[in-house]
């Protein structure tokens, strides 16, 4: 391989001496003729080669930009996408709204000793994408148990929301006090928004 390749070093070589001992001796006139016969073929082969790779080239840098641009918002997006993920985990699933709040009131009455006197109909609107369902609640108890009961629902891991709260001492117990509240809580109503709070 190295042999074939000197003898095509030699033979360029002696082409190249050749060149320069004709023009020496005679000018550029011997090479017009075939310098003007080569000089379309070097044009076609120039245009057939480089053209197709100039519009590749400019493919691959708009490309190239593009997928700058993503990875300049990857953060972002990753973190709108984590984001995204954790509302969903904090929303209930939609085939438990129509039991949900009156779950998470009886339940979480129960664990500080109150109970119900009224307990309203579930009312239901739709707001975009999402679901706002609402339940009403009367319940008298002494004012630390409401305390504990009405921080406990504001600091669930789900989306719980009291919408309005209204509250008045008990005119029978004086230690005691009455509460009117609204619990609310966001579904989604697409099953691809599909939460799964526990």
């Amino acid at each position: 391989m190295k042999a074939i390749l000197n003898k095509i070093k030699d033979s360029l070589t002696e082409m190249r001496d050749d060149v320069l001992v004709i023009y020496a001796e005679k000018g550029a006139l011997p090479f017009k003729k075939p310098l003007l016969m080569a000089l379309p073929a070097l044009l076609i082969a120039y245009a057939g080669v480089y053209s197709p790779s100039s519009n590749s080239l400019r493919e691959r840098r708009i490309e190239s930009a593009k997928l700058k641009v993503i990875s300049a918002h990857y953060a972002e997006y990753m973190d709108v996408q984590n984001q995204r993920t954790e509302l969903r985990r904090r929303m209930p699933l939609p085939k438990d709204k129509d039991e949900w709040l009156g779950y998470i009131l009886t339940s979480t009455s129960k664990n500080h000793g109150l109970t119900f006197e009224a307990l309203s109909q579930q009312e239901e609107r739709n707001a975009g994408p999402l679901i706002l369902v609402s339940r009403g609640a009367s319940v008298t108890g002494t004012y630390e148990q409401v305390g504990a009961w009405l921080a406990e629902m504001e600091n669930s891991k789900i989306f719980l929301k009291i919408t309005s709260l209204q509250m008045g001492k008990n005119p029978a117990t004086p230690t005691s006090v009455q509460v009117k509240i609204v619990l609310s809580i966001v579904l989604p109503r697409d099953a691809s928004l599909t939460g799964g709070a526990v």
